[in-house]
């Protein structure tokens, strides 16, 4: 359990680094690798169905894809331009063009790059279980080495996301901009549906007149941009406690995803597929109502006053819990039966978020302690920066969670922060 703790602790900081692409273009508050993990998990899971490749399988490829950037960092456009000027207006110049790069060139900075990363996630995981620690290696050399058939289509799909961003970045007006991210994404996607993924994309962002074979991939294509808005979306309960730079509603979403698939196969009565589903899907509402708590309906509207009230946890009656509930439950599942209205999964996340919000399932149960205690480990890193006091977080962790391995997660926790 120690061990857990310390790699939950590492895979945290990819909620705090941006996507070196981005900051080199000076986007502001650009996306971090976390929140850039979340949406590729999704349109992971929306189209490898379409290819009846193992959608568990392909969720975690996408899932530990880039945790080896704990330690290397975001490298690929710093391997693409190795000799970037420091001056800004010089960058700009040189950015403005894709790389040019010889077939042995992209071979030499391809072994560059896997040699850098594979010594960073190695140096991640090392101490981690043997069955833990060879599943993350051996998905993520899939993915680096097109070895298997999730590994290959989850690298196309890391390409797609990334062009999706740029998009929504930039526009479509910048003629450099976009068309550097169409270039480095043409490179290596040729699956046929993802080709013809590309096709919607031009058809809604650049107004071409392609005949799509299958009408939804844009109904997909505008789910991804709705959830997109989750990446600048930033928690609630943190600004309620006057965080500065919380995490996002895609980092929090993130950081569960990698909770549950952690803790999630420790026990066979568990489906992780279903879990790592149940954790993307669980806070998919806020698209449209915007983050919310149980307790920001009835605290105080002046900043002091609502601190002073968060200092210890809120006390309240079984009827005004019910009373909560019951109206969240409404706005939320309006909120979410919009947001999925055309997507062909429909019926599998409006089944697990409503699986989720009423605690069903053994998956259910067990997800939503999780999810307590990932809001308790993130609370007691901002404790450690002495921003907030972890207490309230504390006492609704030791009333809400019972499970077994909940309670040992929570025991290792207070000896990693208090010692």
């Amino acid at each position: 359990m120690k061990e857990k703790i310390e790699f939950l602790l590492k895979i945290n900081q990819l909620k705090e680094i941006p996507r070196t692409g981005w900051v080199w273009r000076e986007v502001e508050n650009p996306e971090t690798i976390a929140e850039h993990t979340f949406r590729l998990m999704f349109i992971t899971w929306l189209l490898a169905g379409k290819r009846k490749l193992n959608i568990g399988r392909a969720m975690k490829v996408a899932l530990f894809h880039d945790l080896c950037e704990v330690y290397a960092g975001d490298l690929t456009p710093i391997l693409y331009y190795p000799s970037l000027p420091k001056d800004k207006e010089k960058r700009k110049k040189v950015l403005m063009k894709w790389a040019r790069l010889s077939r042995e060139e992209k071979e030499k900075i391809g072994k560059k790059k896997y040699q850098k990363e594979k010594k960073a996630l190695f140096k991640l995981v090392k101490f981690l279980d043997p069955s833990l620690k060879n599943e993350i290696i051996s998905l993520w050399i899939g993915y680096e080495k097109n070895s298997s058939l999730e590994g290959r289509f989850v690298q196309q799909l890391n390409r797609i996301e990334t062009l999706i961003q740029s998009i929504e970045y930039f526009g479509t007006k910048n003629i450099t901009e976009h068309t550097n991210w169409w270039e480095w994404t043409n490179e290596i996607v040729s699956d046929p549906i993802l080709l013809e993924f590309l096709k919607a994309i031009q058809k809604k962002f650049y107004q071409l007149p392609f005949s799509l074979k299958r009408k939804e991939l844009t109904d997909i294509l505008n789910f991804l941009l709705e959830i997109g808005k989750l990446k600048r979306m930033p928690r609630l309960y943190w600004i309620l406690r006057g965080i500065k730079n919380p995490e996002t509603v895609a980092g929090h979403i993130f950081t569960v995803a990698i909770v549950a698939w952690l803790f999630g196969q420790e026990r066979k009565e568990f489906n992780v597929e279903k879990l790592l589903k149940m954790a993307l899907c669980h806070e998919l509402s806020a698209v449209y109502t915007g983050d919310t708590t149980p307790y920001d309906r009835i605290l105080p509207k002046d900043e002091k006053g609502r601190k002073k009230v968060l200092e210890k946890m809120l006390r309240l009656s079984k009827k005004e819990k019910e009373w909560i509930f019951l109206k969240d439950f409404k706005k939320e599942k309006k909120a979410i039966e919009k947001l999925t209205r055309k997507i062909p999964q429909r019926k599998e996340i409006l089944e697990l978020w409503e699986d989720y919000r009423k605690r069903i399932s053994k998956e259910a149960k067990f997800l939503s302690q999780l999810n307590t205690l990932s809001v308790l480990l993130q609370g007691l890193i901002y404790e450690k920066e002495g921003q907030i006091s972890a207490a309230p977080l504390w006492e609704y962790a030791f009333e809400t969670c019972d499970h077994p391995l909940a309670l040992q997660l929570m025991e290792e926790m207070k000896k990693k922060f208090y010692g």
